[in-house]
């Protein structure tokens, strides 16, 4: 029985997928287009060995996404401590088979079928609601939805209360095997057993022509009391392992012609290439840090994944990569030190030299400066530029920074001047370009702000 289940789960999960990829010990199953949805964007472990080569593994397959995930049936709760240790966090489900009858029947005559497209307000809803629900994880868990229901059969079952759907569910077939999942009952409608009863109907519909039905609840969830009430028994667990995204990694700054936002891997790499290609003369240095001198890609990706890594409310640096047409195409970053009472921060940018000559420069700099002022609620920008950086000096003075001094830095060893500029907020001079701020409800704290 669990390997029959294993196998229908398995076939869904890589029939629906766009692509997946065979390696050692397992199976990785993506979704590019639906990035967002875990459950689209795994690897799974067939032969568990290690908690540290399976993290490796999955930084490896998963460069394109923010998360990582791991999915194992057996030997998932023997390295659980390695994947504790490593910052990953587990959730156990348990797999119940319908075994028996349930200890009482309800009145399904509540429930109908529909079509998924009448689930996708109360999913929206539903989605809104978490934590971390935002409009395009539905988009995208809808999507995902779409995609299992074209390989699987699924068909969906809903109340509705005064023609507002109050409870709803999803049953997947291959013929002979049939899964009940994503169960939901709206907020407003809870407590009048509209769970049990469509998970009741959802079952007699399963019975009439499948020989085994099952669920996934979580080990440590109220709904597994409930289904065991309705005839399912445990046979097995399922361990996932989640290296979760940084909070950050919601923040998104737009503009006209750009969005500004944190990079996975992948798009580091690519980022790094961006670099590579050419951001100033060879002759002259333009920052103060002659970075661009030892460009590899290794350290690249260092000094990105540090500021994650060492970020700490008292003192973080924000590197929000710059993308245009969906390709990343330069760096605008922004980091402070005991910003809570300093509520001061400073700027620092660069762009690829096939994009440079276009304002993009000012473009950026007015989405980091809005995010800092409007969204922080910071007071004073600190920035700077070598003499004879014309574009940088350029930007800054068209904005309305003001130089407040003179120092010397020396990226070659040679002396430079260094004009250090300063913009208060009641001095911005806003391009009338419209910035738009996504994600930043919730992390005020992480920067040191007030929400």
């Amino acid at each position: 029985m669990r390997d029959r289940i294993r196998r229908f789960s398995e076939t869904i999960d890589e029939a629906a997928a766009e692509r997946t990829v065979p390696f050692a010990h397992g199976v990785g199953v993506f979704s590019d287009s639906l990035a967002n949805v875990y459950d689209a964007n795994y690897v799974r472990v067939d032969a568990p060995v290690d908690a540290d080569l399976h993290a490796a593994e999955a930084d490896a397959l998963m460069e394109p996404f923010w998360h990582r995930r791991i999915a194992m049936d057996s030997g998932g709760a023997a390295l659980a401590g390695g994947f504790e240790r490593l910052g990953w966090t587990r959730a156990t489900h348990v797999v119940m088979a319908h075994i028996r009858q349930p200890d009482k029947r309800a009145d399904t005559g509540l429930v109908r079928e529909v079509p998924l497209e009448a689930l996708a307000a109360p999913h929206t809803r539903v989605t809104l609601a978490e934590p971390h629900g935002s409009p395009q994880l539905a988009n995208q868990l809808l999507a995902a939805k779409r995609r299992i229901g074209a390989v699987a059969r699924a068909r969906y079952f809903a109340i509705e209360v005064e023609g507002v759907v109050a409870a709803y569910c999803e049953l997947r077939s291959d013929g002979a095997t049939a899964q009940i999942e994503d169960v939901n009952t709206l907020q407003a409608y809870r407590g009048r057993g509209f769970g049990r009863i469509v998970v009741q109907h959802a079952l007699d519909e399963a019975r009439a022509n499948h020989d085994l039905v099952f669920l996934e609840a979580l080990a440590d969830d109220w709904p597994r009391a409930l289904y065991a009430k309705l005839g399912f028994e445990i046979i097995g667990k399922r361990h996932l392992f989640l290296h979760a995204p940084t909070p950050l990694a919601r923040l998104r700054v737009r503009t006209p012609r750009l969005e500004l936002r944190l990079a996975s891997t992948a798009e580091l790499r690519e980022l790094e290439r961006v670099a590579e290609a050419g951001i100033h003369d060879p002759a002259t240095m333009p920052f103060s840090l002659a970075w661009t001198d030892s460009l590899d890609q290794e350290s690249f990706l260092g000094w990105h994944r540090s500021a994650e890594r060492d970020w700490r409310p008292e003192s973080w640096r924000l590197e929000l990569v710059a993308f245009a047409d969906g390709r990343p195409i330069g760096v605008q970053a922004l980091h402070a030190d005991d910003f809570a009472s300093s509520r001061r921060a400073s700027t620092g940018s660069w762009l690829g030299a096939a994009w440079q000559g276009y304002g993009l420069g000012t473009e950026m700099r007015t989405a980091i400066l809005t995010l800092l002022f409007d969204g922080l609620h910071g007071v004073e920008a600190a920035s700077g530029a070598i003499a004879g950086n014309l574009a940088s000096l350029g930007v800054s003075r068209k904005l309305g920074y003001r130089e407040i001094g003179r120092s010397t830095v020396s990226p070659r060893g040679t002396p430079l001047v260094h004009h250090d500029l300063l913009l208060r907020r009641d001095e911005f001079r806003r391009p009338a370009a419209t910035v738009q701020i996504e994600g930043l409800a919730g992390l005020e704290p992480l920067f040191g702000a007030r929400s």
